[in-house]
């Protein structure tokens, strides 16, 4: 009599994910997230979640294949793919979504203009600072303009990026010496290097009205 043992194998499952993480795209865009088996047995049962809520109602799952047709900024977040056969460990795998964005522009004026005990004097310096939130905050970019002119930084107009002191994504240009010759419309224009999204402007306007005169300056010069 001949005796046949047969042995069941089985293992954990484990996956891999076929996109970089992570995965920037403009609003509008369609995305697709794409998760496989590499290994299990039985053949594991692939799924997709996402770490705060749930999917998007307008997501399209086909097994390991998640797409979201037209992503709004409400769908950034971290995705995961679950891979489950019951034997050992789910396995999983994340990727995070970030939907650029530009919003919430502001500027103010040191010294400010419109405060009664300081106010802006030919002479001396004004600082004119712009601020937006970016996301992703590393693409965001300014430009200056001065009457619809390009800006460069020079000894007298000084133009920092980014400054240390205040929030992120602000931008300063420094005025030294005030003079008449600089009354003017100052624009900030804020961007994204990735592109597809609408540039944030901001106009700032240095004039007669928003300078005051005094005697000590007419004596002086």
């Amino acid at each position: 009599v001949h005796v046949l043992f047969f042995l069941c194998l089985s293992a954990s499952p484990s996956i891999k994910l076929l996109v970089d993480d992570p995965i920037v795209v403009n609003p509008g865009e369609a995305i697709t997230l794409v998760c496989v088996t590499t290994g299990g047995e039985p053949t594991p049962t692939l799924t997709w979640v996402r770490s705060f809520g749930i999917l998007p109602e307008k997501t399209v799952l086909n097994g390991g294949t998640l797409t979201i047709p037209a992503i709004i900024s409400d769908d950034a977040g971290t995705y995961s793919c679950v891979a489950n056969n019951n034997v050992g460990n789910p396995a999983k795998k994340s990727i995070n979504i970030i939907v650029r964005a530009l919003k919430k522009g502001r500027f103010w004026i040191t010294p400010d203009p419109y405060h009664k005990d300081d106010t802006i004097q030919i002479g001396r310096e004004v600082k004119i600072s712009c601020q937006v939130e970016a996301i992703p905050s590393e693409e965001l970019t300014f430009s200056w303009f001065k009457n619809g002119r390009p800006l460069r930084s020079s000894e007298r107009m000084v133009i920092t990026q980014t400054d240390p002191d205040v929030s992120p994504g602000t931008t300063n240009l420094d005025i030294i010496d005030l003079k008449f010759t600089d009354f003017g419309t100052y624009t900030c224009v804020a961007s994204l290097k990735g592109g597809g999204i609408s540039d944030i402007s901001i106009d700032v306007n240095i004039s007669s009205s928003t300078v005051s005169f005094s005697l000590e300056y007419f004596f002086k010069y």
